[in-house]
């Protein structure tokens, strides 16, 4: 065959390459002490990952603190993304379960539990957990994995809310991958689970919720599958100023329980009073501390429930 000279060249300009070697060098140094997991560039929840090594650090510091104080023997995790909550706790605690309805988030769980957990400590489950079972659609902000929610009259959240929390004016399809999702009755599947862990000799645990508006049906179907021999501590982001303490008290009637706001110390008292953006600035520098629900300014922020 008559060998032909290609026409197919390749030539980088000068100024693309020299940028993108600039840029290649600063990104391996702020991503030096990045976690080591699978993360997807430019989402939300993969900024502080990639530059700062941790996940949530004040929420990371909550789970630490109640394992090594008394509930390590698990954690169950409902609403877990692509694991980086479990796997930056899992391997302190027995065993891990992990709950997670979305079908894109749910390949990464497992590839990043695989390398962040022991095999055998951590269960993944297909599915979501809610007040009864059915198919429900699952709208999953395109910049924001994380923020995913179940779209149901269900869901306690307001589309103000909703939208407010992924910086959207609105909820507008557009924003949104739209998937069809498994949801699951909490109480019958915790029921099992509660029973397996008993069986195993594990009482005393943490869980971690992040369903975007379905927390109280979670919990609710929580209290009524939670064991009197099993002490656990209830953790979960509250977006709802209005949120009904009430309601979950009620559901744990006959139980003891410590419900607190876990948030910046500059979000109360005296400093409540300072001007909003100053308040914001200095809230990144601020220590979090424990403030009891009733007495909390706002009930915005980390819930932290002891339930003995």
């Amino acid at each position: 065959m008559k060998n032909e000279k290609t026409s197919l060249v390749f030539k980088p300009s000068l100024t693309t390459t020299a940028f993108g070697i600039i840029r290649n060098r600063i990104f391996k140094k702020v991503t030096s002490h990045s976690l080591n997991y699978f993360l997807r560039g430019g989402d939300l929840i993969s900024v502080n990952p990639l530059t700062n090594g941790v996940h949530e650090p004040g929420l990371t510091h909550v789970i630490s603190h109640f394992c090594e104080n008394g509930y390590s023997d698990f954690l169950i995790d409902i609403g877990a993304n692509i694991g980086l909550t479990s796997c930056q706790n899992g391997n302190r605690f027995k065993k891990v379960i992990c709950f997670e309805p979305n079908p894109l988030c749910v390949h990464i769980l497992k590839v990043n539990t695989e390398i962040g957990i022991t095999d055998s400590l951590v269960e993944i489950n297909e599915y979501g957990l809610g007040n009864e079972a059915g198919t429900y659609e699952l709208w999953i902000p395109k910049h924001n994995w994380g923020g995913a929610f179940v779209k149901s009259s269900e869901n306690s959240y307001s589309d103000e809310i909703l939208a407010s929390k992924d910086s959207f004016s609105a909820v507008v399809k557009s924003n949104y991958s739209v998937k069809s999702i498994d949801i699951r009755s909490t109480e019958s599947v915790l029921t099992e689970k509660f029973a397996g862990l008993i069986d195993s000799g594990l009482t005393s645990g943490v869980v971690k919720i992040d369903v975007e508006g379905m927390e109280s049906h979670v919990i609710q179907g929580l209290a009524r599958a939670l064991p009197a021999i099993c002490n656990i501590v209830i953790v979960f982001e509250n977006w709802d100023a209005n949120f009904d303490f009430d309601l979950i008290e009620d559901a744990f009637a006959g139980r003891l329980l410590k419900t607190d706001i876990f948030r910046s110390a500059i979000s109360d008292g005296k400093s409540a009073n300072k001007p909003f953006i100053l308040r914001r600035v200095l809230q990144k520098f601020s220590k979090q501390v424990l403030f009891p629900v009733e007495s909390a300014s706002s009930r915005l922020g980390d819930v932290i429930m002891v339930v003995s």
